[in-house]
């Protein structure tokens, strides 16, 4: 149904947080009917991490290209989800200049030195409101973009994954609490060429909007953006093209294209 698109945002056993065989992948693409994916498993630069030192590259690849060398009906394509973090941005760049991707996503998972999962439970079990202690967050997104180092900014607006407001926490709500920075992050994607991710892993946590919710969305295509990319951020095979056939129309009502980011 959906052979033109490729879901460009799914991670496979060399990440620490999915066990996924790309064999089990492919599969379900075909099911799904999705034209392919890009895998883009977790690079972690922080010792902190519980994902730093899993992944190996030259494995990772090595994967690769025999899953796509077994699957010519499939677009597989080769890439990373890097954390973005300002202490690490020399290692980063180090890295991704020495090695070969098709596809990059930078990605805000931290605030300071707390994952982001962490942050959230605590500021919110201390009283703090979320309008008043996320401004860290959207910053990294606006320097990940800055730093021309990503294909594609991942899952902006993502700390409501993990609030207790839940599905009523909306881009409407960042968008009032944080629209400078947002519009800047936003800005600096159409003047750098860096995609913005529309990434469908709300849908499977009872959201009925993507990341970044649709008041950013709209704001997106106002200051001239025309054009997204479409991500389950899939950690299960069955998570891959997750809510496709919503969002799909979504963007369209709302002017917005799909495109793939790589061919």
């Amino acid at each position: 149904m959906y052979a033109s698109f490729l879901d460009h945002h799914v991670h496979s056993s060399f990440s620490w947080d999915s066990e996924s065989p790309l064999e089990t992948l492919a599969e379900v693409a075909r099911k799904v009917g999705v034209g392919g994916f890009v895998v883009t498993d977790h690079l972690e630069f922080d010792k902190t991490d519980p994902g730093f030192g899993y992944y190996g590259y030259e494995a990772a690849r090595e994967a690769w290209e025999e899953i796509q060398d077994v699957t010519p009906d499939l677009k597989i394509r080769f890439g990373a989800e890097v954390t973005h973090q300002e202490k690490h941005l020399h290692a980063i760049r180090d890295f991704l200049h020495a090695h070969r991707y098709h596809w990059v996503i930078g990605s805000a998972h931290y605030v300071g030195h707390e994952e982001i999962s962490t942050y959230v439970a605590r500021v919110e079990g201390e009283g703090i409101p979320l309008e008043e202690c996320l401004g860290g967050y959207f910053a990294t997104c606006l320097k990940a973009v800055e730093s021309n180092l990503y294909d594609c900014l991942g899952h902006l607006d993502f700390p409501k994954r993990y609030s207790r407001l839940g599905p009523s926490l909306t881009g409407a709500f960042w968008l009032q609490h944080y629209r400078r920075t947002i519009l800047d992050t936003l800005t600096a994607c159409l003047d750098m060429g860096v995609f913005l991710e529309v990434n469908t892993g709300t849908y499977r946590v009872g959201f009925d909007e993507p990341y970044p919710g649709w008041a950013i969305l709209e704001a997106y295509r106002e200051m001239g953006g025309r054009e997204v990319v479409l991500s389950s951020d899939a950690h299960r095979p069955e998570d891959l093209g997750t809510a496709f056939s919503v969002v799909v129309k979504e963007l369209a009502k709302r002017g917005l294209s799909i495109r793939n980011g790589v061919v």
